[in-house]
């Protein structure tokens, strides 16, 4: 019996190099068509279907038998005559493709290999490759229909996640005072640093500096030398009963920024104490810093640990040490909190801009950055 089979593909040069692989070069198209293919149940897909042979005794199937002088036969209608014409036409196209990806040394795939991953799937795929928690990227996936799905669209949707506050607004009258909390090693005295520089420097405001980092020695010389290379008075407290003091000194100035020692999130007592920092300073606002080096289960355990403060923006540092960026959308779904800036570096006051939800989605999606220094209209 001779050997037919059937092949189904995206398109007709991908069904035809399917052919090649599996019956070779010298195999018979019997019969090509459109078939529409249901994916999960529910939506319609065209593939292109391909009937062949590696029998060649089966190609005079799609040719008219030539009449024997014995017999009497009628001549074919013109609409007969019509289709056989397409027909021959057809399987001589079907040759010449052939031919074409022979010459071509194209690469095919065998008939009996994995079907190529559905489009939500290559999506779900980029999305956990980034570190985006599984859950996450299912339900984004889901929020869109699978036709409409491509890069742009994708990178709209965790923008639409990504949700960002804007710079550090001024209000007149009184001193803004910014509070920089967070987990050791995440870089908020640069951080601190920077900003201060930004403000000062580019945009002509007075700004004050207090640190309560007196656990760490090098951390208060390292602000002291800041504030006098960009000319800003700086104050050093020991005690949060000292906090409210400090700033009444500062009552002439535009901003306050209030540097703290790194605190582990698991450490209660510490957290207590600066939670009675943040109630000596009602009007503070907290940024909570974190590290995109940090993986996101403990990610979580910081934000929900240093929840006890009232928090009211996240700061993301070390963008330029980290190759993947899932892990600020996790926690943006998780902890919806806004993202006020972000850090690229350790120059300052270069490396360190308003975060813009539209870029850090291109980072989600595309990886690593290329980074440039930050113009003086960033912040």
């Amino acid at each position: 019996m001779a050997d037919v089979r059937k092949y189904q593909a995206k398109t007709i040069t991908e069904a035809l190099a399917m052919v090649r692989a599996d019956l070779g070069r010298d195999a018979v198209i019997l019969q090509t068509r459109k078939v529409n293919k249901k994916v999960l149940g529910v939506w319609g897909r065209e593939m292109v279907e391909v009937w062949a042979s590696d029998n060649p005794d089966l190609e005079s199937l799609r040719r008219p038998q030539p009449a024997r002088t014995t017999v009497s036969v009628e001549p074919p209608s013109r609409e007969q005559s019509s289709r056989i014409e397409q027909l021959e036409n057809e399987i001589q196209n079907l040759k010449a493709m052939i031919a074409q990806l022979a010459r071509q040394g194209v690469a095919v795939v065998p008939s009996n290999a994995p079907a190529e991953p559905s489009t939500p799937n290559r999506w779900l795929s980029l999305l956990t490759q980034a570190e985006v928690e599984e859950a996450i990227a299912r339900e984004l996936l889901s929020s869109v229909p699978e036709e409409t799905l491509s890069e742009p669209a994708l990178q709209s949707l965790i923008a639409d996640r990504l949700v960002t506050a804007g710079p550090i607004a001024l209000e007149g009258g009184q001193p803004k005072v910014v509070m920089l909390v967070g987990p050791t090693g995440v870089g908020k005295t640069t951080t601190i640093a920077k900003l201060a520089a930004q403000y000062a420097l580019l945009q002509r405001k007075r700004v004050g500096l207090i640190t309560i980092d007196t656990y760490r020695i090098a951390a208060v010389e390292q602000l002291r030398t800041y504030s006098q290379i960009i000319d800003v008075p700086i104050r050093v407290v020991y005690s949060s009963t000292e906090l409210p003091a400090a700033v009444r000194e500062f009552a002439n100035m535009d901003v306050v920024f209030v540097d703290t020692a790194g605190r582990s999130q698991r450490n209660t007592m510490q957290i207590g104490e600066l939670k009675a920092c943040c109630e000596r300073l009602k009007e503070c606002e907290v940024h909570l810093v974190l590290s995109c080096t940090t993986k996101t289960r403990d990610l979580y355990d910081v934000v929900e640990r240093f929840s006890v403060l009232p928090l009211h923006r996240v700061i993301w540092t070390k963008l330029d040490e980290s190759t993947t960026f899932g892990n600020m959308l996790n926690v943006a779904v998780k902890h919806p909190l806004p993202i006020s800036y972000v850090t690229t570096g350790q120059r300052v006051p270069e490396d360190v801009e308003v975060a813009e939800a539209n870029k850090l989605a291109s980072l989600v999606v595309g990886g690593a950055p290329s980074l440039t220094p930050v113009a003086a209209s960033a912040v």
